[in-house]
């Protein structure tokens, strides 16, 4: 047994939380097979205070042990929530590792979890994921917001994680390759490493997801004619959705349809993308079929299955950038498992292998009228529906324990990779940096600080 720190985020989706996104589906998809596996997990919950489940509020302080059922067999973990909002983030991901004494580290899920994974490791074997390409994702994140903030932020981060894993998982072929030369120009691709394999491909997975075929839709579910047709988009709207190209092709189908109708759940990433929900959504309110528009935010986890049950079809749109071609669409997979026939953009791996294997319909890049002569068409019958009967024989593929293989298989036996290079630009000002920020946090968990803080409070209440 490999007594295992992994660092995701939260809360997971047995917890029911009021927003569900990806990076928790991944901290699930790692963590269940890890227990299935017999190894003592202490996970470290990345969870915005807003999101906090019932009773999770005292794992901010200490850890508290949870019980799950993987393979038919209870299995009890501990969980311990750090405030990714909230300074002292990366002080406190490493106390815990000093307190549980690990033999490896496991992150999982994008972005922050690699940062805090690097971070707060010492001599431990470390396993970073990075399901997606990180500097894509500031180049699609830049566009939005018109600044080249992002690019600065997630190259730091990335640069750290670099330099410190042993192991590295991606959500995809395509990204393997991107990733491997990001490893080389770290200066981490050494003559010691060779052969020594550094990446692996981790698909993502749903498997498992919480069910309730019994549970009502949520009150805000709209009612629906009996014969209408709803297209529903499930999830968060990220800096890669193409709303123009979808929104424009929902509005020449429902010209051709009145019975279509398009169902939201989800809606803006706070603190990530809220600007591409809100232009879409301000664009359907301001159309002719505005009435034909659903936005049901997010929606409790537990209505979920009637919903899809409901709808009609998935739509998936993507703009064409470097971060649809690396990363993947998980919630294509989500909706296969839900028994919903899905339509999408072809960018991605994942995309390929479901078109290849003729489980899901694709529209091609930036064309509107493709978007709407292809739902028309599966409307009228005129285009045949590809109902997903055939997922059955594909979803091993993308189950947890085989999606996993890899990890498990490290994790039973793990080591340090060799070193790299050390490369100037990459490692001086960025460790100099890390340095800088662990320091400003041991100034803003301090005592001194906390009273000042409250003095501060006092005082503006005062005025």
């Amino acid at each position: 047994m490999t007594r295992v720190l992994l660092i995701g985020t939260g809360p997971l989706p047995e917890d029911g939380p009021r927003e569900l996104g990806f990076p928790q589906l991944r901290a699930r998809q790692f963590l269940r097979p890890l227990l299935g596996a017999g190894h003592d997990v202490l996970f470290v919950s990345l969870t915005r205070r807003d999101l906090l489940a019932p009773g999770d509020q005292l794992a901010v302080e200490t850890p508290v042990t949870r019980q799950v059922e993987v393979h038919g067999v209870s299995r009890s973990y501990s969980m311990a929530v750090v405030l990714p909002d909230e300074p002292g983030r990366f002080l406190r991901a490493r106390d815990l590792r000093r307190e549980f004494g690990p033999d490896v580290i496991v992150t999982a899920g994008p972005f922050l979890p690699m940062a805090a994974g690097a971070r707060a490791a010492g001599d431990e074997p470390l396993w970073v994921d990075v399901p997606g390409d990180p500097m894509c994702e500031a180049q699609a994140k830049a566009l939005r917001s018109g600044s080249t903030d992002p690019i600065h932020r997630y190259r730091q981060m990335l640069s750290q994680a670099l330099a410190r894993g042993d192991r590295f998982s991606v959500i995809s072929k395509t990204q393997r390759g991107s990733l491997i030369g990001a490893l080389g120009f770290a200066g981490r691709l050494t003559g010691d490493a060779v052969g020594d394999e550094l990446v692996h491909v981790v698909r993502g997975s749903v498997e498992g997801l919480p069910q309730a075929p019994d549970a009502p839709l949520p009150e805000a579910f709209p009612e629906l004619p009996a014969h209408a047709l709803p297209v529903l988009f499930c999830g968060g709207y990220n800096n890669w959705l193409d709303g123009e190209t979808l929104l424009d092709g929902l509005l020449r189908a429902m010209d051709s349809n009145p019975h279509l109708h398009y169902v939201s759940t989800g809606g803006a990433l706070p603190g990530h993308d809220e600007s591409t929900y809100h232009r879409f959504r301000d664009g359907a309110a301001a159309s002719p079929h505005a009435a034909r528009f659903h936005f049901l935010g997010w929606v409790p986890l537990e209505t979920l299955p009637a919903i899809f049950a409901r709808s009609w079809l998935t739509l998936s749109v993507d703009r064409p950038c470097y971060e649809a071609e690396f990363g993947a669409r998980t919630r294509i997979l989500e909706s296969l498992e839900r028994g919903v026939p899905v339509c999408s953009t072809d960018l991605c791996d994942l995309t390929r292998e479901l078109a290849e294997a003729e489980l899901i319909h694709t529209v091609p890049v930036g064309d509107s009228v493709e978007v709407a002569r292809t739902l028309v068409g599966l409307a009228d019958g005129s285009v045949p529906m590809r109902d997903g009967a055939r997922w059955s024989d594909a979803r091993d593929r993308y189950g947890l324990d085989a999606t996993t293989a890899s990890l498990l298989e490290w994790v039973a036996s793990p080591r340090r990779a060799p070193g790299g290079v050390p490369v100037d630009f990459l490692e001086d000002s960025w460790q100099e940096l890390a340095r800088l920020q662990d320091r400003l946090e041991e100034v803003w968990k301090s005592p001194t600080w906390r009273t000042l803080g409250r003095v501060h409070q006092l005082l503006k209440r005062l005025r």
